[in-house]
């Protein structure tokens, strides 16, 4: 794989070639077929996930059986990073929409190098919370929205709710 897919990708940010290529050596590529499943909702699996080449579709099925697309991931994104840094089932289903070729980080890894203090290590955990604070900010925006909306009323104990589930794991 060349060099500059892998430097790429925004998780990779501020990593030298060497700190890039080390990571490299520590992944495995898989590929899968056009609607295959890559994660499953509900299992724990601590893997993060480098979209090469192709398309996947990240859904979330409600108990109630209600299916919501969450998003569409291409090429230089990546995926598990809420199971792969805090050991909880996945929270979606991730399948591919095409064939796609990935790279797989396992936590295995990920440990081995904590564990050496690489910067590498250091640089991907801060890349990644970085990413997913900025999910979360465009959340908070959405939420905001939509409360503030003609359209949703919502009751002050549906918030309550919301509120108490997000902050306080309720």
């Amino acid at each position: 794989m060349p060099e500059i897919q892998f430097a790429a990708l925004p998780i990779f940010r501020d990593m030298d070639a060497d700190e890039r290529q080390q990571l490299l050596d520590l992944t495995e590529p898989k590929e899968f077929a056009s609607g295959e499943t890559i994660v499953k909702q509900d299992r724990l699996v601590q893997n993060l996930w480098f979209v090469l080449s192709g398309t996947c579709e990240v859904k979330r099925c409600t108990p109630a059986g209600c299916v919501v697309k969450l998003a569409e991931l291409g090429p230089e994104t990546q995926f598990g990073e809420m199971s792969f840094f805090h050991a909880a089932p996945h929270s979606a289903d991730v399948i591919a929409l095409t064939d796609v070729k990935l790279l797989r980080l396992p936590r295995l890894v990920y440990d081995q190098l904590c564990n050496e203090n690489h910067p590498a290590a250091r640089k991907l955990a801060l890349n990644s919370v970085e990413q997913l604070a900025d999910r979360l900010r465009r959340t908070d925006q959405w939420i905001t929205d939509l409360l503030c909306s003609e359209s949703h009323k919502t009751s002050v104990s549906e918030w309550t709710s919301f509120r108490d589930k997000i902050f306080r794991g309720q």
